[in-house]
């Protein structure tokens, strides 16, 4: 037992004699899964039976292609990028002289025209942008060869996220001083790990299945992985030229409306716009989620600010998506589905404790990858 000499002190009384002063809930960092998992949330959910799922995409005739080298305005043979866009009776534009021809006959990507019909013939160059604005046959013509595409396959494959969370049976059974108990904060924490992990699979993961040992391992494709058009580099400051070009590239195809999922840098290049005063804020709540609404000639945006678009990288990313194209798919049949539970007593029989986890077997259907842009390289 100490001695203490002069007057008692909270530094020389013993320390347990003191009463602790500790605020009764412990403070998450990220409390809410919901402006984490924006595009999982957002995403209608469908089924999917086999954990490869597929599904086809149609498109229009396509109407632009170029010429692949120069034709005087004599030539009659026109080589071309690609021949298989056109048939006899074709009317095409050159859009930059405005000369307008009729195609004769096709071989490979040579294509034989009488020039200037209706126009005045003119020198071509490498390059120069063609349109076919369609088709003229003479009076009393034969019905010409009938022409389809066959649809395009697309797939992706389901991935199997399991996040685990586990205490002692001691642990379970001593009191604690703050809230929640041990074993809803791990819950807790791991249901929001597990949510952020198929949401950035979803948005970056790249489609693959491979066989590390006795059995397959997928990772599903994410949105990145798809969009191969429609990409805008602002390198360095979005001007609002860059922005309404990369709305017209967005808005070109698919719906009206769609949602853009946004950095932090993202929104706040946005924000500096004049055309800032066309955004009406208001707390509708579109996709489960409150939305900034950005109207734009071309079409309008639900612009979202995603917490988890950061880093060097994707943190200068605007991603545009037609939801109305995009679907979470879960795996499932009539008896067994295998979308977001959890699995409680996963601890082995012997074992002095309590294990669950949150499994999830899931993928992403992104179709029309057209119908979606992508701008990168913000910084301001």
């Amino acid at each position: 037992m100490a001695t203490v000499t002069g007057a008692m002190t909270t530094t020389n009384v013993l320390s347990n004699q003191l009463a602790i002063d500790i605020g009764n809930e412990i403070s998450l960092l990220e409390p809410d899964v919901q402006p984490l998992a924006v595009f999982s949330r957002a995403a209608s959910k469908e089924r999917t039976v086999a954990t490869k799922f597929k599904w086809l995409e149609d498109e229009s005739k396509a109407r632009f292609d170029t010429t692949s080298s120069t034709a005087t305005s004599t030539v009659t043979v026109i080589p071309v990028s690609n021949g298989v866009y056109y048939q006899q009776w074709d009317q095409v534009l050159n859009t930059r002289t405005g000369e307008q021809f009729r195609v004769d006959s096709v071989s490979a990507n040579e294509l034989t025209v009488t020039r200037g019909i209706g126009s005045t013939a003119t020198a071509m160059n490498s390059g120069d942008e063609l349109m076919i604005i369609g088709t003229a046959q003479p009076e009393g013509d034969t019905s010409k060869p009938a022409r389809a595409k066959n649809p395009s396959l697309v797939e992706n494959f389901t991935q199997i996220f399991r996040t685990p969370f586990e205490v002692t049976g001691t642990l379970q059974a001593v009191s604690f001083m703050v809230k929640p108990s041990e074993w809803n904060r791990v819950a807790r924490n791991a249901g929001i790990e597990h949510a952020k992990d198929i949401e950035l699979s979803f948005v970056l993961g790249r489609r693959s299945a491979s066989t590390p040992g006795a059995t397959e391992d997928r990772t599903t494709g994410g949105v990145l992985s798809f969009i191969t058009s429609n990409q805008t580099d602002a390198g360095g400051n979005l001007t609002e030229a860059e922005f309404n070009a990369a709305m017209l590239q967005a808005m070109r195809y698919g719906s009206s409306s769609k949602l853009a999922i946004a950095s932090g840098v993202g929104v706040s290049a946005l924000n500096k716009f004049p055309a800032s005063k066309q955004i009406t804020k208001n707390d509708e709540t579109t996709y489960g989620m409150n939305v900034t609404h950005y109207t734009s000639p071309f079409g309008s945006l639900n612009l979202v600010y995603h917490r988890l678009l950061e880093g060097q990288k994707y943190g200068g990313y605007i991603i545009i998506v037609d939801m109305a194209q995009v679907a979470y798919r879960y795996l499932a049949n009539d008896e067994v589905s295998r979308d977001t539970k959890v699995l409680p007593n996963r601890q082995p029989n012997d074992a002095d404790g309590t294990k669950s986890e949150y499994l999830s077997e899931c993928g992403l259907r992104f179709g029309l990858q057209r119908t979606h842009a992508l701008i990168t390289g913000i910084t301001s």
